[in-house]
């Protein structure tokens, strides 16, 4: 057989593919996660009778910015991480100012707090479940997104897996954040930033095994 003719025989069925085809795969793991996570919120713990005036308080939505800028910074690094030889470096830095942020406020306010309130500030009252919470949370949305990413190319698989489970875990901790009742920052600080630290070590760890072509 000659070269063209072999050329011809593997590109004559060849569909073009989507330009953003990444970008509404994850879009769709995301939608699935959220409801899975929503619906596993509510039936565990039901939903705050005290919502409607929760929506009115200012730092319910400070707390959402941290999981919400994660999520936005992490839905790049995945896609990117999904796709051989886009660049990487720059996604990876934005992905780390949340939490560089969320570490420098809550490390500041540890320090402006006299220091016999300082352990209260960081334990709160749901220390015990919260980063528990937060990775169950997270697990739908990660077994989503590592299907996800595994329709794509990724070559990095246990960056790819962290990046997965940076993502999920972000979204399990906006889900968490519509029910927890904890308003301290150096709170935040540790067991928000600790519940999608572990979740992202989930996936790195279910990268080389899930992801391998």
């Amino acid at each position: 057989m000659r070269t063209s003719d072999l050329i011809l025989r593997l590109t004559n069925n060849l569909t073009p593919i989507e330009s953003n085809f990444s970008s509404k795969r994850l879009n769709r793991a995301l939608s699935v996660g959220m409801a899975s996570s929503t619906v596993l919120l509510v039936v565990l713990y039901g939903i705050r009778s005290d919502m409607p005036e929760l929506l009115l308080t200012t730092m319910f939505w400070v707390r959402l910015a941290f999981p919400v800028t994660t999520l936005i910074a992490a839905l790049n690094l995945a896609g990117r991480l999904g796709r051989p030889g886009a660049p990487v470096r720059l996604a990876w830095l934005v992905v780390t100012l949340p939490f560089i942020t969320m570490l420098l406020a809550a490390t500041f306010m540890v320090f402006a707090t006299p220091p016999g309130y300082r352990l209260q500030l960081m334990l709160g009252t749901t220390w015990r479940v919260t980063t528990a919470n937060i990775v169950l949370l997270s697990l739908p949305s990660l077994a989503a997104v590592m299907h996800a990413l595994k329709g794509l190319a990724p070559i990095h698989l246990i960056l790819a897996g962290t990046g997965a489970g940076l993502l999920a875990g972000a979204q399990g901790l906006l889900v968490y954040s519509l029910y927890c009742s904890e308003m301290s920052v150096p709170f935040w600080g540790v067991w928000y930033v600790l519940g999608i630290s572990i979740t992202a070590g989930i996936g790195a760890l279910m990268g080389p095994l899930y992801l391998r072509w």
